[in-house]
């Protein structure tokens, strides 16, 4: 009987099944440390949106607590939702020719409808165009913390650093705002949040600017960036029920909230007791995306499956931000 050979090497089937093994591991090693590498990402994000909302909402939510009033009928708390390009230039804000955050009804959600007869929320409600631009009297910002001066919020679409107007600008992104007016200024303007002695006269305010203003800020006034929502709701207590009722917005149309309370003033003119606060923070990629698509010059375009600009810009944002939201006692002291 003859005796096989011995066998040296694989044979071809052999070979195959080992490749067909070794690519299943490597596709197996590349899909671990793909999904690593996201869920870094998406912590790191998250992370840094966090770090801002807190910052940020630390900060509004002392000034709103040490906000002051006086029932003589006098503005001591503003509130606007500026809903055309037009207006908000004299704001500080680069509007560009091509996309920008849409002024429709897709950004003019200030009491999203609800499903099942649920209460809305603020962290599903959309500020218009400009956010909520809020303005009130505060004594938190002088070393003693007893002079009151004007502070105001705002989002402003602009450089970040250098000129609005330059030929060249650097990124351009969403920026909040907090600026406040001195207290001698303030109390020259009467404690009045819609006094024009508080508004910027120029639509591009000068690098150095020893006074701040409550329209225009400077851009040392930045407070953060990426913020493309910046929203407000304001409650009074109901006497009757013993729980809170919302003043402000009284429904989509409501754009417009002046705290001028002369004493038992209707609900468009109280100072309110609680607020809510809003805040939606795009992540790194988001401002990235967000930037090709509103400075792209046409080389990005609306994919088909979105039937309409206004709701393809909200698309890509709700999907590359975070919101975060705080509810505040407005601790209103009376001058």
């Amino acid at each position: 009987m003859k005796r096989l050979a011995n066998r040296c090497g694989f044979t071809l089937l052999e070979l195959l099944v080992a490749v067909t093994i070794t690519l299943v591991l490597a596709g197996l090693m590349l899909t671990v440390v793909t999904n690593t590498l996201n869920l870094w990402h998406r912590t790191q994000d998250k992370f840094s949106t966090a770090t801002q909302a807190k910052l940020l909402l630390d900060l509004v939510e002392r000034d709103l607590q040490a906000a002051v009033f006086r029932k003589d009928g006098g503005p001591w708390l503003a509130v606007d939702v500026i809903n055309t390009p037009a207006s908000l230039t004299s704001h500080g804000w680069l509007v560009p020719t091509t996309s920008i955050k849409p002024a429709t009804t897709e950004s003019q959600r200030l009491v999203p409808g609800t499903v099942g007869g649920a209460t809305p929320v603020i962290s599903d409600a959309r500020f218009g165009l400009s956010g909520a631009w809020l303005r009130f009297i505060t004594t938190n910002v002088e070393s003693a913390g007893s002079l009151p001066v004007a502070v105001s919020y705002q989002i402003a679409r602009r450089p970040v650093t250098g000129a609005i107007s330059a030929a060249s600008p650097a990124d351009v992104r969403y920026t909040l705002f907090r600026a406040a007016v001195g207290a001698a200024n303030t109390q020259t303007g009467g404690n009045n949040v819609t006094a024009p002695s508080y508004a910027s006269r120029s639509a591009t305010p000068a690098g150095t600017r020893n006074q701040p203003t409550l329209t225009n800020p400077n851009g040392s006034d930045a407070l953060a960036t990426n913020v493309v929502d910046f929203g407000v709701w304001l409650h009074v207590r109901d006497t009757t029920t013993g729980g809170l009722r919302r003043i402000f917005p009284a429904d989509n149309t409501d754009l417009v909230h002046v705290a001028q309370d002369p004493g038992a003033a209707a609900d468009a003119n109280r100072f309110p007791d609680v607020a809510d606060v809003m805040v939606r923070i795009l992540t790194e990629q988001g401002a990235t995306l967000l930037a090709q698509m509103e400075n792209g010059a046409g080389r990005v375009t609306r994919p088909p499956n979105y039937a309409s600009d206004a709701e393809w810009w909200w698309a890509v944002v709700e999907a590359n931000s975070h919101v975060y939201t705080r509810r505040i006692e407005v601790r209103g002291t009376a001058l």
